[in-house]
């Protein structure tokens, strides 16, 4: 599994092309770079990027792994001689790379670049990351040459727009690693660093500032649990610069918390590498999205014995069982989110229990051992 052979004798490895359909880094990518890392030993990985994503083409590089900049083509009917010129530039670069198997970071990436991959004659899987009840008749088209889907949770695969046989789809969750040494050291590094006084309780949020993640419910919720809990203080870690989209989001979420007049309450990190070490300095972790496919920050948070309250959309339920490994709230509503996350800080024995079995459930449910099986099989299967 995993090698190419010949006479009964291995030849090479087998050669994972992954085509990142963003520029910015989030969920898709963190999730993408810790397969690569999960699978390396096994497989050839190269990193198809975007002309303008620097950070991952960087972080990628300085890893060891190989890179290759590409230009998505447009899907079009009217203009599909161009199209097919992009697709065949694209289908070029695969075969250069000497590629068996294509693996689609999401359905956009799939979107542009699947007649690439049949010209290029590439076996081709494709990662559903969130739930997609709908497409336009030209995304199916673009998604009907994928041979393999694996879904994140079950509830992408039963909402996913478009009818697969059962030996075309499978759901592999994500696995994460349970973090050793002393985390006690890096909260008091961090609190440290970004001046949180010892006697406030941080309410930590992973995700990048993008409007999908629903930093509105946030800011309200925070509003009524700073009026109760003063001491609050609220670290965000994730991208609010590096791409246009979430910079600009960035700016209407800060003129919403000087309305609500709780800006002094938030810290923005930004994009960081040391999402482990920051997360080991929240008390509580939330998640107010308005979807989500099966977010890592989740499995992060509850792995390191953190509460975590997070909306009940897409996979989270299937990772957070209410008041057992955490706390769910509906989307939109701040006064869910408010009211769990005072509870928490209220009642820190029942906020201890909840971390403790969340963590007791993602070292059984979601390990790197499983994770690794089920996607080589997945890898071994589109072979055949």
């Amino acid at each position: 599994m995993g090698e190419i052979k010949s006479d009964g004798e291995s030849r090479r490895k087998v050669t994972i092309a992954h085509f990142m359909p963003w520029s910015g880094m989030g969920g898709v990518e963190v999730a993408t770079l810790r397969m690569i890392d999960a699978t390396r030993e096994q497989y050839r990985n190269v990193v198809f990027c975007l002309p303008d994503a620097f950070t991952l083409r960087d972080f990628l590089e300085k890893s060891g792994i190989t890179t290759i900049t590409y230009t998505p083509p447009e899907p079009s009917l009217r203009r599909f001689g161009k199209y097919y010129k992009e697709s065949l530039v694209v289908a070029r670069q695969i075969r250069e790379a000497s590629v068996d198997i294509v693996h689609f970071a999401d359905d956009k990436a799939a979107y542009h670049n699947s007649l690439a991959t049949v010209l290029a004659r590439s076996r081709t899987v494709c990662h559903i990351r969130s739930s997609n009840p709908k497409f336009s008749l030209r995304h199916k088209l673009c998604l009907f040459p994928v041979q393999h889907f694996i879904f994140v949770s079950k509830e992408s695969k039963d909402v996913f727009a478009i009818s697969l046989p059962e030996h075309r789809a499978r759901v592999i969750y994500d696995a994460v690693e349970i973090p050793s040494g002393d985390l006690n050291a890096d909260k008091e590094m961090v609190r440290q660093e970004f001046k949180i006084p010892s006697n406030c309780t941080v309410v930590g949020m992973v995700a990048r500032v993008a409007p999908v993640k629903d930093y509105f419910t946030l800011a309200d919720a925070a509003a009524e649990v700073v009026s109760k809990h003063p001491d609050t203080r609220f670290l965000i870690v994730g991208d609010n610069s590096l791409v246009d989209l979430n910079r600009n989001h960035y700016e209407k979420v800060l003129q919403k918390l000087n309305e609500l007049g709780i800006v002094d309450k938030f810290i923005f990190t930004g994009h960081r590498d040391d999402v482990i070490r920051l997360t080991a300095a929240m008390d509580i972790c939330v998640l107010s999205t308005t979807r989500e496919g099966f977010p890592l920050s989740v499995l992060e948070a509850m792995a390191m014995r953190k509460p975590v309250v997070a909306t009940a959309v897409g996979g989270i339920p299937e990772i957070v069982e209410p008041g057992v490994t955490g706390y769910l709230h509906q989307r939109g509503n701040s006064k869910e989110l408010a009211d769990a996350i005072s509870s928490l800080i209220e009642n820190s024995e029942e906020a201890k229990r909840i971390g403790q079995a969340a963590y007791e459930h993602v070292r059984e449910q979601y390990s790197r051992q499983t994770f690794f099986y089920e996607i080589s099989k997945a890898y071994s299967d589109v072979l055949r």
